[in-house]
C-alpha cells in the first residue's frame, strides 16, 4: 500500500493542530513519526486512519481517497492501534483479537477455521498464547497493548498505523514489537517517543513540531544535534552504539528562560 498525505490540516475551533502536512509512504516502508508532546503526531495518524476529517487536504491509499471507502472496506485495507485503547466489556484476549476478523466475514457468519488459525498465529507472534482465555480486566497495560496489536494484525491489512505502540511495554516486548513492525510486508506508520527505537527500526523518520513536518529522511539526517535542540529543547550528542546503531545521548535541557 502506498500512502499519500496531501496538504493536510486539522484542528479544533481556535487552534490548528496539524498544519499543511504532506508526506508519502511507499509500499512496505516503515516510517516513524517523532516529535514532542503536542506536535500533532496522534492527530495526523487519526486523520490518516479516517477517524477525523481534515479541515483541508486529503489522504490517499494506492491513489484512492480514503473517504470513498466504507468503514468495512477501510478495515480490510488499514488497521489502526491507538495510543490507549480500553473497553468496558470483559472479553477474553482471543475474543479481542478475533475482532480483527470482523470485516472479512458476513455479519451472519461466525469465525471459521481460517479466522481461528489467523488469530492463533498472531497471539503466538505477540507472546499471548498463554493469555488467550484471560479476561480483559485482568490484563496489565502492556498485555492490553499487545492484544490490540494482535487484533490489528489479524485484520490482514496492507497498511498499519500505530500510535505509541511501545507505551506500557517492557524492554523485551518493545524490541519484539518494533522488530515485527520492521519485518512485516505491510506499509507501517508508527508514532514513537523513543528516538533510539525509531532510529533502529524505521526505514525513515518524519519529525513533527508545532503541527508541521520539519524534517523527513534517514535517521542520521533527522536526528541531528541542532534539530533536537530546536524541536525538543535538549542538548544532545549523536553517535553509534556497540552494534553500530545510531544512538542519541542527552546532556541537558535547553534553558529558554532563567529559572525563578
Amino acid at each position: 500500500m502506498r500512502i499519500e498525505v496531501r496538504n493536510l490540516s486539522w484542528g479544533v475551533p481556535g487552534k490548528t493542530i496539524v498544519r499543511d502536512v504532506s508526506l508519502t509512504v511507499e509500499p512496505g516502508e516503515t516510517v516513524g513519526l517523532i516529535g514532542p508532546n503536542g506536535s500533532g503526531k496522534s492527530s495526523l495518524l487519526r486523520c490518516m486512519a479516517g477517524l477525523r476529517a481534515p479541515t483541508n487536504g486529503e489522504v490517499r491509499f494506492d491513489g484512492v481517497e480514503i473517504t470513498s471507502w466504507s468503514a468495512r472496506e477501510r478495515a480490510r485495507r488499514l488497521a489502526f492501534v491507538e495510543q490507549t485503547a480500553d473497553t468496558d466489556s470483559d472479553l477474553r484476549v482471543a475474543e479481542v483479537a478475533m475482532l480483527g476478523r470482523t470485516a472479512h466475514r458476513s455479519r451472519w457468519r461466525g469465525p471459521d477455521a481460517e479466522d481461528h488459525a489467523i488469530v492463533a498465529a498472531e497471539l503466538e507472534e505477540l507472546d499471548l498464547t498463554g493469555l488467550a482465555d484471560r479476561p480483559w480486566k485482568q490484563l496489565s497495560g502492556g498485555e492490553r497493548q499487545r492484544t490490540h496489536l494482535a487484533r490489528a494484525l489479524a485484520q490482514r491489512t496492507s497498511g498499519l498505523l500505530l500510535d505509541e505502540p511501545t507505551n506500557h511495554l517492557d524492554v523485551r516486548h518493545q524490541l519484539e514489537l518494533m522488530e515485527l513492525a520492521g519485518r512485516t510486508p505491510q506499509t507501517v506508520v508508527v508514532a514513537l517517543h523513543d528516538l533510539a527505537l525509531a532510529a533502529r527500526y524505521c526505514d525513515r523518520l518524519v519529525l513533527m513540531h508545532g503541527g508541521t513536518v520539519v524534517a523527513n529522511g534517514q535517521a542520521a539526517d533527522v536526528l541531528t544535534a541542532p534539530l533536537l535542540r530546536e524541536v525538543f529543547d535538549v542538548e544532545a550528542e549523536i553517535g553509534h552504539d556497540e552494534l553500530g546503531h545510531l544512538a542519541v545521548g542527552y546532556r541537558s535541557p535547553v534553558r529558554r528562560e532563567p529559572i525563578r
